[in-house]
């Protein structure tokens, strides 16, 4: 098998056809992307991985298979560029339902992936997924090991491993639990999807939960000052400090919640705030099963974020960039970091209301531009995207994100993360959300 050595920005495995368009994987330098559906250019599921019947009723047997299907294509591109499955840094996975999260687990870090040294992880329950069928979205950061540059997991001396590790789940998991903390490669460091969660009892933090017996006490400001007090010692494990995030994904059961988060968010940051994306879900991981309106009370968390950082001793530097436009909530328009451009989750408005007409194909058009404009001012261009990802709130929406995505990058598409999430978005009749990550040339 040649294996290639990346060199900037390189895509594998094109999807081109039946309305989708993106690629599988995509490099930054030594950095790779990978995400997408098991869909393919007919603009359905593939056929590898579509599940016959008796099982086809079993919604296991299609994540399992999706999955297998997903995780093999991912190997075979890492093994082409240099890497492998273990070389994963970070991976942020959604399903529309609950019931989807087991089989998932159990096949994407059994006996064939992610077997050892797993990455910073995220799973969560955002919303329906397109094509029709489609029932797990991957998206993974991995790293092209080379001299200079490797796959390190900064080990916590709090037991950590062995409050994580789950022997029942099978002999891979006796060592080691289904994710790590802090995962880092180069200057980099990836923080885990977290929750205040204390998994070895399986409750609530005890200094993150709000009483039910007064007043006083708002379950979403404790979550996030625990969370964000943690990130700090997680970012202590490789000499770093709030200053240094530059990006985080925060994930909310509420987005009702949003007020009192920012309240938390500008005590932590309170200058040069990092990137930013704010996403409404159906459910985070606790608890296992779906509903609404829940509390602490019902050990329910409100809350779960995912962040990106540069460790303490790297000569990477954190500069934030800005068009001029005023983001919604208390984070940069984006942040370069390297050769990577970090950009926020941005939406067709502001305070004042929408900035364009109403509908899905406006709100796309106008998004596209903000990412463009984004990304010339970070000192690279929207066609050297490695990643996207698009919230919808309707999910009609997504042959649009594809159909503009061709228009905006004609060749060699980033890779694309498009899922529904639960409405209402934080701009009144908003019915997206875009990010990106950016490749910038040297």
């Amino acid at each position: 098998m040649t294996v290639e050595t990346a060199q900037g920005r390189i895509v594998k495995d094109i999807v081109d056809g039946g309305g989708l368009y993106f690629s599988r994987v995509a490099t930054a330098g030594p950095y790779v992307f990978l995400a997408g559906v098991a869909g393919d250019s007919t603009g359905g599921l593939a056929e590898e991985a579509r599940v016959a019947p008796p099982y086809a009723i079993s919604p296991p047997a299609h994540v399992v298979a999706q999955t297998e299907y997903l995780y093999r294509r991912y190997a075979t591109a890492l093994q082409e560029l240099g890497s492998d499955i273990n070389q994963m840094l970070q991976v942020e996975q959604f399903i529309p339902h609950k019931v989807y999260a087991d089989g998932y687990l159990d096949t994407s870090r059994g006996a064939e992936f992610m077997t050892r040294g797993r990455p910073a992880s995220a799973l969560v329950c955002t919303g329906d997924l397109a094509p029709a069928g489609c029932v797990i979205n991957p998206a993974g950061i991995a790293v092209i090991p080379s001299d200079g540059i490797s796959k390190e997991i900064p080990k916590s001396s709090s037991g950590y491993h062995e409050g994580l590790a789950q022997p029942q789940f099978g002999e891979t998991f006796a060592e080691e639990g289904p994710f790590n903390e802090v995962v880092t490669a180069g200057g980099y460091a990836f923080i885990v999807g977290d929750v205040a969660f204390d998994w070895t009892v399986g409750e609530i933090e005890e200094e993150a939960r709000a009483s039910s017996t007064i007043w006083w006490g708002c379950e979403i400001r404790k979550e996030a000052t625990f969370l964000l007090d943690r990130l700090g010692g997680f970012l202590s494990r490789v000499a770093s400090s709030h200053s240094e995030v530059i990006h985080s994904t925060v994930y909310l059961t509420d987005i009702g919640d949003l007020y009192e988060l920012d309240r938390v968010w500008r005590q932590y940051f309170q200058s040069e705030p990092p990137a930013r994306t704010v996403i409404p879900v159906r459910g985070l991981s606790v608890p296992r099963w779906e509903g609404s309106n829940r509390g602490h009370l019902d050990n329910a968390l409100k809350m779960e974020h995912l962040s990106q950082a540069i460790r303490g001793d790297s000569a990477i530097k954190k500069e934030v960039i800005s068009t001029g436009e005023a983001q919604l909530g208390p984070e940069s328009e984006a942040v370069r970091a390297g050769n990577l451009l970090w950009i926020s989750g941005q939406y067709a408005g502001g305070a004042e209301g929408l900035r364009c007409r109403p509908d899905g194909a406006s709100q796309l058009e106008y998004l596209f531009g903000r990412l463009d404009a984004i990304c010339r001012a970070g000192g690279t261009s929207i066609s050297n995207l490695v990643r996207l990802r698009a919230f919808l709130t309707d999910p009609d929406d997504a042959t649009a994100v594809y159909g503009l995505l061709r228009q905006a990058v004609p060749n060699d598409p980033p890779t694309v993360q498009v899922t529904t999430v639960p409405g209402p978005l934080a701009v009144p009749g908003a019915r997206a959300i875009l990010d990106g990550v950016a490749y910038v040339p040297e």
